[in-house]
C-alpha cells in the first residue's frame, strides 16, 4: 500500500467521495510532505480542533510507513491548512506584542499550543525588529498544561 492510497481510503471510510480526493506526496531525503485536498465541507473533520486530528492522522500516516520512510519525517497537510495556521499564529503573536508594549502587563496564550506552533511564536518574535527590543515569549509549565506568555523585556 502507498502512502497516497492509504489516505485515499482512511478519507473515503470516512464518507468522502473519492473523485473528491486529491493526495499529492513529495519526497527528498529528509522528508516526506504529503497534500491532501479535500471538499472544504469535510476538511474539519480531518483537521479537527487547531489541527489536532490533522496531528493524529499525520502520526498515523508516520507509524503504518516508518520502515519504508526510515529517518525521514512526514508532514502532512490538509488544504494548506498548516500555512493558514501560520499566518494565524504569527499575527496573533505581534498583536500580543503590541498590546503587551502599550500596556506593559503581560499576556498568557489562554490554550495549549503544540511545539512547533510554540517555536513559530518565539521565532516570530525574536525575529520582528520592531518588538524583539521591547518583549520576549515564555513557555511555562508541562506537557498539555504548557503555555507561553508573552511579557515585556
Amino acid at each position: 500500500m502507498t502512502i497516497d492510497s492509504f489516505l485515499s481510503q482512511l478519507c473515503e471510510h470516512c464518507g468522502v467521495a473519492a473523485d473528491d480526493i486529491t493526495v499529492t506526496v513529495e519526497e527528498n531525503d529528509e522528508e516526506v510532505l504529503i497534500q491532501l485536498e479535500l471538499p472544504e465541507s469535510e476538511s474539519g473533520l480531518f483537521i479537527g480542533y487547531h489541527g489536532e486530528t490533522l496531528d493524529s492522522i499525520q502520526r498515523i500516516t508516520r507509524l503504518a510507513f516508518q520502515r519504508e520512510m526510515g529517518e525521514k519525517r512526514i508532514r502532512l497537510n490538509i488544504n494548506q491548512y498548516r500555512e493558514q495556521r501560520q499566518e494565524k499564529l504569527a499575527d496573533m503573536a505581534l498583536s500580543i506584542a503590541e498590546k503587551v508594549v502599550e500596556s506593559g502587563e503581560s499576556h498568557t496564550i489562554g490554550y495549549y499550543l503544540p511545539a512547533h506552533e510554540r517555536f513559530l511564536i518565539h521565532s516570530t518574535l525574536s525575529e520582528h525588529e520592531e518588538y524583539s527590543e521591547k518583549v520576549e515569549s515564555v513557555s511555562n509549565g508541562q506537557g498539555r498544561d504548557r503555555r507561553i506568555t508573552i511579557q515585556a523585556k
